[in-house]
Order: C-alpha cells, then sequence, then structure tokens
C-alpha cells in the first residue's frame, strides 16, 4: 500500500497539467497552485477546517481518477513519533518520502538537523515551479527542489497533552484556534523547510498526510456531539492581518459579513467542483465519504 501511493504520488508530479492555469506543467503545480492562490484566505480563518478536507478531498480525486490509486487514503499518526521525530517511518528512504535535507550551515538552526534539497527517498528528484507571488520559474528551468529541516523542538506540540486540549474544546472555534495554532504548526515546522512555509507546504508530499492527521483530530472532535458539531461554524472570513478590504468577503458568500458560514464557497480552480463548508462538514456525506481508522 506504501509502494501503491508513492507511485500515485510521483503520477501526480509527472501527470500534465489540465487546468490552463498559467506556468503549470503538472497536476502537481495546478494542486500547489490552488493551495498559494488563497492562502491568505485558508489560515487564521474559520474555514480552516473545511477548506483543508475539501483540499484533501481534490488531492484524493486526482490521485484516483488520474493515477490509478485504489487503496486507502494514509494520514501520518504523529503521536506516534513525538518521541523520535527523526525515526518516524514516513522518513524512511526506502519505504517512505525521503528524511532530512542536507545539512546546510546557513540555514541548519542548531535545533534542526537540515535546511537544504532531500537527499533520498522517492522525491529526492522533485522539482517545484510556483513560487509565492505565483510566478514560476523561468522557462528551461527546472524548478526548485524539496528542502526538509527536520526539528523535533518543533514537534512538540504534536504531544497528547496538547491534543487533550484540543479535543477537550467547547467550540467550533476553540478547536479550530487550538489544532491550527498547536498541532498543525508542529507538524509543518517538525519536518521544517518547504512545510514550514504557509504558502508553498503542499510541494512536499508530506503535506497531505499531516492534514489527514489534522482532518482526523477535527472528525474525532465533531464525532463527539454529532447533532451539533455537524452545523457548527465560526470564526472570521478574511484574517484580521490581511489588508484586503473587508468587502472582498461578498466572494465567499458568507451574507456579506465578517463571519465564516455554512454557505462559505470553497474553490479547488476546477478540480473539484465548487462546494459550500456545509457540503464538507460531514465525513459520512455525499461530496466527501469516508471514515478514520
Amino acid at each position: 500500500e506504501r509502494a501503491d501511493y508513492i507511485s500515485a504520488t510521483l503520477c501526480l508530479t509527472k501527470a500534465p497539467a489540465r487546468l490552463g492555469i498559467a506556468g503549470a506543467q503538472t497536476r502537481w503545480d495546478e494542486l500547489h497552485y490552488v493551495h498559494i492562490a488563497q492562502s491568505g484566505y485558508i489560515h487564521f480563518v474559520g474555514a480552516f477546517l473545511p477548506w483543508h478536507r475539501y483540499f484533501l478531498a481534490a488531492h484524493e480525486t486526482l490521485l484516483r481518477d488520474e493515477c490509478g490509486y485504489r487503496g486507502p487514503m494514509p494520514y501520518w499518526d504523529e503521536l506516534a513519533d513525538v518521541a523520535d521525530l527523526r525515526g518516524a517511518a514516513v522518513f524512511d528512504s526506502a519505504t517512505g518520502f525521503g528524511g532530512d535535507g542536507k545539512k546546510t550551515s546557513v540555514r541548519a538552526a542548531a535545533a534542526a538537523g537540515g535546511g537544504g534539497c532531500i537527499a533520498d527517498g522517492p522525491f529526492a528528484d522533485l522539482r517545484l515551479r510556483f513560487r509565492e507571488d505565483l510566478t514560476t520559474v523561468p522557462a528551461g528551468d527546472p524548478g526548485y527542489c524539496l528542502v526538509r529541516n527536520i526539528s523535533e523542538c518543533a514537534f512538540s506540540n504534536a504531544a497528547q497533552t496538547t491534543l487533550d486540549t484540543c479535543l477537550a474544546a467547547r467550540t467550533y472555534e476553540d478547536v479550530w484556534h487550538c489544532l491550527e495554532a498547536k498541532p498543525h504548526i508542529a507538524g509543518h515546522w517538525g519536518v521544517g523547510g518547504i512545510m514550514s512555509n504557509t504558502m508553498l507546504s503542499p510541494g512536499d508530499p508530506l503535506f497531505y498526510l499531516h492534514h489527514a492527521w489534522l482532518d482526523r483530530l477535527w472528525w474525532l472532535w465533531q464525532s463527539k456531539d454529532l447533532a451539533t458539531r455537524l452545523t457548527e461554524m465560526g470564526g472570521p472570513n478574511v484574517p484580521t492581518a490581511n489588508s484586503t478590504p473587508p468587502a472582498a468577503s461578498n466572494y465567499f458568500n458568507d451574507g456579506g459579513g465578517a463571519v465564516t458560514t455554512l454557505n462559505h464557497t470553497l474553490w479547488s480552480a476546477g478540480i473539484l467542483p465548487n462546494a459550500t463548508i456545509a457540503d464538507v462538514m460531514d465525513l459520512h456525506g455525499t461530496f466527501v465519504c469516508a471514515d478514520y481508522l
């Protein structure tokens, strides 16, 4: 199953782009673009958890429909690796996603390990094209490499005590704040490199395993009170630090207000049809139909 999943992921990194996005050459580029283009509206907002559930569904659709993947969608049980992050199976060079980046004296902090391009595993030759401003590398340039900088210190908020705090939250806004600020950041900064960049992080295939883990945690919280939590939403729809005029929030179909609603629009540039947050709230629904083991 691991080999099949990695093979399908490699397929996406080579499958020709289909959406007509300037600069995109592969389906992987298109997924990358979707996240970068909306990064300012899908983090530090109420839509953070449902949008990423929707994005996971987009990724799964491409794996299954275009790369023939038939196995289960994996998540990274980060709790199992808190005590020994560097020994995590996901970093195995033969059966996993490759290990740390090459050691660089400039980028690698004392508490981290690499900072450069990864040197082993199936994604050592992966090249990314989109930059943070949505420009791409020049024609003929193969792109930039996948960088990692593993940090066990940064991974500390993946611990059980943190998860217990998040799952004890009483409201959606509380659980969203906790999950995004703690285990979410822990996974991104624990892997480091591309994963520590809010915009560019989906360039690392581990992004999808990390966010499946977060989605599982949200579902565990929802499952404690489905009658209430399948329809509980809130939080701002534009980050408070965002300079976009408030009128831009009308785009999301939240009724012109500043609060995220169940009618909030989710977009993936055509990989999936547009959806609403209401469409993805139930993991056992029609838009998303899955379960976590």
